[in-house]
Parts: structure tokens; sequence; C-alpha cells
């Protein structure tokens, strides 16, 4: 869990707040409203505004630092060099040297056959070679005192020349007897058991080369510009998630697929020998860089909007702010407008908060504010400070009731179903369900009264 989200601050001090806003004096009641504030407004407070149920919540600065874009698509990891190694001969194996997980070297044994039989085939063709020579030979002879013809002469040579390419062809299959790796690698699977009989083509071994690694990936044609050969990328996997494996660009594929309108796009991966071929990766691939932008965290955004949206902490209130995003990589995102270089923005407990409304941040940039939960007095702003007066806000109280007694904030009820499918957008964007999203829609309307 990142440090952003922890969530022992923040629940702690939502402890102690409501300890601190329910505990009462001796004469008060249960469940009773203090100072004659509606029951269940989230404004509830003494008679003239003397106490506020501050919101507790997390916040994150606003910083500097160097962010990039992304093409971000899916691979699955191959070997450059991987094959089936599989039988030339047919015989029973009588030894086995490798096993799954090996490392070979290029010429190394992996396994022997049986080559009683093709041993006694290679006797016999030496005995044939021997007597196709000796026929020849006298042919030769014969063949000068004209004796016989020139055509049984060619008949001797040619018996010498078949007897002669039989003994190189057994010599041949007698070394298939003997399995040997092709090149360096590891042994990624054994497909045969001790004294199994293997005939030709019988899948023996996969040999496979883990250096390089390569990833092929699938890129959009509107994409093709922002590539180019040499061009720096990462992978992340799932069994090392919080690792980045870098990688390059290796090879383009010069045509696009018709049916899918993608390019095929080829990755060299240094697997640093803890990636294996078969392994699904995210893939990032980097297009464009900035340095010394303003960024803050991804959590930030608030889905309750429809445009991008934060919440700033400042004074002990949050403001609503507007933002123009830029590049967003990992859990940040660039922020081109609307914030200013150490701002905080409230991260957790910034959904249903509005323009003004009193806070109090327990934890920034993930370490627990200095202050405890219940140091202030109720209607007072971090330090001591009373809630002066500002945007949205009166003197010594909540922030000015809109239309209805609601503080002003959103109103759901100028939405338009276009606006609707924006915001909802947003929300699985931040990963609510289909649920999540209809119970956060109707807090909104509750809200804003429509």
């Amino acid at each position: 869990m990142s440090r952003l989200s922890r969530p022992f601050p923040l629940a702690a001090a939502v402890v102690a707040l409501l300890a601190f806003a329910c505990g009462g004096g001796d004469g008060d009641e249960p469940g009773a409203s203090r100072g004659g504030g509606s029951a269940g407004s989230p404004w509830a407070g003494q008679a003239g505004g003397d106490a506020i149920a501050a919101v507790p919540v997390e916040a994150a600065t606003v910083r500097r630092r160097d962010i990039s874009s992304f093409i971000e698509t899916h691979g699955t990891l191959e070997a450059e060099n991987e094959v089936d190694l599989v039988g030339r001969v047919s015989a029973p194996i009588v030894e086995l040297k490798a096993e799954e997980g090996m490392a070979v070297s290029r010429g190394q044994l992996l396994a022997r056959l049986d080559e009683a039989e093709l041993e006694a085939q290679l006797e016999i063709s030496r005995v044939n070679l021997a007597e196709a020579t000796q026929a020849w030979e006298r042919a030769e002879q014969l063949n000068e005192v004209q004796l016989i013809s020139p055509e049984e002469d060619e008949q001797a040579r040619t018996r010498f020349e078949t007897a002669r390419a039989q003994l190189e062809g057994n010599q041949i299959q007698l070394g298939y007897t003997r399995v040997r790796a092709p090149f360096a690698g590891l042994i990624v699977a054994r497909y045969v058991d001790y004294a199994e009989q293997v005939s030709p083509g019988t899948p023996l071994f996969r040999l496979s080369d883990f250096d390089p690694l390569l990833c092929p990936i699938q890129v959009p044609e509107r994409d093709l510009s922002r590539l180019e050969i040499g061009q720096s990328a990462y992978l992340e996997v799932e069994a090392w998630p919080d690792e980045r494996f870098e990688a390059e660009v290796l090879r383009i594929r010069p045509v696009v697929d018709s049916a899918t309108g993608t390019v095929r796009v080829t990755l060299a991966v240094s697997g640093r020998g803890r990636l294996r071929p078969g392994m699904f990766a995210d893939v990032f691939v980097e297009t464009d860089r900035r340095e010394a932008v303003l960024v803050m965290p991804r959590s930030a955004l608030s889905v309750d909007s429809i445009g991008d949206t934060v919440y700033v902490a400042a004074d002990g209130v949050a403001n609503r702010r507007e933002v123009e995003l830029g590049y967003a990589e990992g859990d940040f995102v660039e922020a081109i407008s609307g914030l200013a270089d150490g701002e905080r923005v409230v991260v957790v407990g910034q959904d249903g908060l509005s323009d003004g409304t009193p806070i109090q941040v327990f934890a920034v940039d993930g370490e627990a504010a200095v202050q405890a939960a219940a140091a202030a007095p109720v209607g007072e702003a971090p330090g001591g400070a009373a809630f002066g007066a500002g945007p949205g806000r009166t003197a010594g109280g909540p922030p000015a009731a809109a239309e209805g007694g609601r503080p002003p904030g959103f109103d759901a009820s100028k939405m338009t179903p276009e606006m609707l499918e924006q915001m909802k957008e947003r929300m699985r964007a931040r990963g609510l369900t289909e649920e999540q999203i209809e119970e956060r829609l109707k807090q909104i309307r509750e809200r804003s009264g429509s």
C-alpha cells in the first residue's frame, strides 16, 4: 500500500472526532443535535455557528518532478531462441542427462538412445563397402586389358559409391542416438522418460534461451509516428508487482495489419534472471518526457464532478479547484494549470466535500500531522485560528448555505444526460462498481436537493 493511501491516520482521526463531537457534556442526550442544528446535517452545530464538524482528510503536497507520456499496452514474453528437440531415430532411451530447469551449454549431451541396432547396421555397411571396393578395383584392372566392357566397369564403380554413401548414412544415424543442445540455454520441458521408445519426430526436450527475452506488442496505427527503434520502455509483471523491467524497441514491423489496424512492435527486455517466457506483462513505451513540472497524486481527482477537479487544503477549509491535466504516469498526473508548487491537495476524504467545507488534515504525504485529532476546538481551524470569512463562508460559521439551507456545491438538478455520463465514466475510471456509482449519485442528489 502506498504511503498516500495508508488508512491508519485518517481512521484514528475519525474515531477521535466522533468521540469529541458526540461525547457532549453531562446534560447532552444521545442523538440530540448540538446547538439546534438540523439533525443529520453535516453542518449541525451550536446556535450561532460556534461548533462545526470538520471533515477529517489526508493531503498530499503538489511538487515538481519529471514525468513522461507512454503508450500503454500488454504483451506476452517470448524467448529469442526456443526449440523443441525431437527424436531422429527409432530407439529406446538408455540415459537421461538433463532435467527441467537445468542450464546447458551448446553441444552438451542431453540424452542417449540405444545404439546397438544402428551399430550392427553400420558394421554391415562397412563389410558391403569393402566388398564393393574390391569389386571395383578388379573391374578397373580387367577394363584396362579389355576383358570386360566399359559398362561393367561403370556398374562396379556405382556399387562402390552406393556402399560408401550407405556407410556414411549409418554413421549419421548412429550420431542421432546422442541428443545434444544446439545452443546454450535452459531446459524448460522434458517430454520423455527413461527406457521410453521414441521414434523420429517424438518431442524430447524444449530448450529456451532467456537472453534476450522479447515482448511483442500491438500498437494502434495512429501511434506509429511516436515509435522508433531504440525507444525506451519498461514492463511490469504480476510476479514482481513493485519492480520495473527495462526494455527498448527492437523491431517495428513495416506493415499495418489491415484486420486490426495495428502494428507489431517487438521489445527487447532485460529480465535480470527473473522473467520467463509466457509471462503476461503490462507494457509502457515512453514517447515524451517533461522535466520539473507540477505533479500531484491521481487519487486527488474528485469523481463527483464532470471536469477535472481537486480540493486544496488551506486555512482549515477545502477549496475546490478546476485543474488542467497533462501527462499521467503511474499514480501521478501532471497539473498544467490550477495549482501552485507546495499546495496541498486532499487525497483521502474528498468524496462529498464542497467548496469551503471545514476540514482537519490528519496526514500529509502519508505522515501523521503534528496536531492530534481533537487538539483544536471545534469551530477553529488547525492552529487555533477561528474560521473567518472567506469564499462561501460566514465569519465564525459554516459555509454559506445555499437555497434550502445546504452548502454551495454541485447542483445535480442541472446535470444533462451527457454530464451525468461523464461523471459516471470518471467514477468507473477510479474503479467504482455500478452499485457504488449509483449510491454516490444518490448522495449527490440528496446534497443538492434534487
